[in-house]
């Protein structure tokens, strides 16, 4: 009985230390991830700009989206979901091009 006890204890302690050490290892890999993301290595002044363009085109598509809840005319009401559509299209091609540059090469 005390050997089973024992066996039981050392279990334990064996599957809570391997549950401790899986919690710690991702937050080690992500913050070793995050100094290789493109973000750390730009200087400050051109993250600032980044972010104030991405600024802009939120407020964009806000201001857009207002006007397409306000707009009671279908056609008008799709024409400025068609603008919105496109500045999406816009921005997610830029973001593409940031990302993954050589793949944006091979389209063209």
């Amino acid at each position: 009985m005390k050997i089973l006890s024992k066996l039981i204890a050392i279990l334990a302690l064996v599957s809570l230390s391997q549950v401790c050490l899986a919690a710690v290892e991702p937050v080690e890999k992500s913050s070793e991830m995050k100094m290789d993301h493109p973000m750390a290595k730009m200087d400050e002044l051109k993250m600032m700009e980044h972010l104030k363009m991405r600024q802009e085109q939120m407020l964009k598509m806000h201001d857009l989206s207002n006007k397409i809840l306000a707009e009671s005319d279908p056609k008008k009401k799709q024409a400025l979901k068609d603008e919105q559509l496109e500045l999406i299209k816009a921005e997610h091609m830029q973001m593409m091009s940031m990302h993954h540059p050589k793949m944006m090469n091979m389209n063209k």
